[in-house]
């Protein structure tokens, strides 16, 4: 049976070593620049926010919990959704000093909180600003430091609370302490069918972490996501075990991802993934550049967003769940919903007339793709039309994979990319 969502959460969080991790830049002092603000997308701010919602990103939680990096955002948020406690519980966020600080509940009893968080300095430690690393604390529960708890929705149930009263309907503990991982090394396994380009799971996170190890992979930036950096680490690794020219490809086959688990000590289940048959022939997965002069310039027919957004997502075979909302904030913002929108005043507006009257450059369509970008992320099987609903929309699903790490699911894609995200204002993508 699966370790509950906040277990794994829990055993992630005390898996971090403690310690220092900004840089103390002589003369001018700690620098807030560390792996996980690089992680967050914003290195160099104060990282205490940040920190944890890597920690959640990291197990593949980051579509329960706002990608904010401030405390009294966070506890906004999380009041006016019916989400905050006066009582700790595993894996909430904790708003401490008024909103100056947070840090994650990773233990409690009855008279003390137990937390560990970045941004922070050690036990006892004074400091005069956030501090510098990534350190456990326990503050008594009665502190007038503590304000209260961001308590999140996991899917899976509630994890141990001390509210009499939590709105996940939990019942309360006297206390949970954590007594190390709930699963031994030797347990650990990845499913062959989930390491492949462009998926998102614990898989693909355990492969990262072992292919760390053995070729110094970063996967700091996007973990838990097979992308460009991910596959660059395979096809390093196929090189160490030999593998020359065409067959160092960055694909995992069967011997290359046993041989990874049998070093870093994960075992590798559904091994019969590597008999299946190859794709037939003309069969093209993912997008597929097209040159910049095949694309089309011809007004269509308006019609309904969310049906070319549906399509849209049928065609590359991704969830609606989060794609589809996502795509409707940012066509809104973007576009009016208008399929035959072209912008003729930014700075994209460049470039000889084509047939539409307006500069070849210039963003159009429903979701306001310049032509460069439609012609390398267009998908294959949709119109040449760059105002055609379904091809513009697929063109930018495939941009936003690419460029921002967004997962197939679309679970981090409010996260990553701001213009698609309702509780935050419009930006460009």
């Amino acid at each position: 049976m699966a370790a509950p969502q906040w277990r794994r959460l829990v055993d992630h969080i005390q898996s971090v070593p403690e310690g220092v991790y900004e840089t103390n830049v002589p003369g001018t002092g700690y620098d807030n620049r560390t792996q996980f603000g690089r992680q967050f997308g914003e290195d160099g701010e104060p990282w205490c926010v940040m920190f944890n919602w890597d920690m959640y990103a990291d197990v593949g939680l980051d579509h329960i919990v706002p990608k904010v990096n401030n405390v009294s955002v966070f506890t906004e948020w999380a009041r006016t959704r019916d989400q905050w406690s006066d009582y700790p519980s595993i894996g909430a966020w904790t708003n401490l000093s008024q909103g100056g600080h947070t840090e994650v509940v990773v233990g409690f009893d009855e008279t003390h909180v137990y937390t560990k968080g970045g941004n922070t300095v050690p036990e006892n430690a004074e400091d005069a600003g956030q501090g510098y690393g990534v350190y456990s604390h326990s503050t008594e529960r009665r502190s007038m430091k503590v304000v209260g708890y961001f308590a999140p929705d996991f899917e899976d149930g509630c994890p141990p609370t001390a509210d009499p009263d939590d709105h996940r309907g939990g019942t309360a503990v006297a206390s949970w302490r954590w007594a190390g991982p709930v699963l031994p090394r030797s347990d650990i396994a990845v499913t062959a069918s989930e390491v492949v380009f462009g998926a998102r799971n614990t898989s693909v996170r355990i492969v990262q972490g072992a292919l760390a190890k053995e070729v110094g992979l970063d996967y700091a930036a996007a973990p838990g996501t097979f992308g460009p950096r991910t596959k660059a680490g395979v096809a390093a690794f196929q090189r160490k075990l030999g593998f020359t020219d065409g067959d160092a490809d960055g694909v995992f086959g069967r011997f290359s991802l046993t041989e990874l688990g049998h070093r870093q000590g994960f075992t590798v289940r559904g091994l019969s993934f590597f008999d299946r048959p190859s794709p037939p022939d003309g069969e093209v997965a993912g997008h597929s550049a097209i040159p910049l002069s095949s694309v089309k310039f011809d007004h269509v027919q308006d019609g309904s967003t969310t049906a070319a957004a549906k399509e849209a997502c049928r065609i590359l075979r991704v969830p609606e769940t989060h794609w589809v909302p996502g795509i409707l904030v940012a066509a809104r913002r973007e576009s009016s919903y208008r399929f035959n929108a072209v912008n003729d005043w930014d700075s994209n507006a460049t470039g000889p007339k084509q047939g539409d009257g307006h500069p070849r450059n210039c963003s159009r369509g429903v979701m306001q793709v310049i032509p460069p970008t439609f012609a390398s992320f267009h998908q294959p099987g949709t119109s040449e039309v760059i105002y055609d609903g379904v091809a513009n929309i697929c063109a930018a699903m495939n941009y936003v994979m690419a460029r921002y790490g967004v997962y197939r699911d679309g679970t981090n894609l409010a996260g990553r990319v701001c213009q698609f995200d309702p509780n935050r204002g419009p930006c460009g993508y």
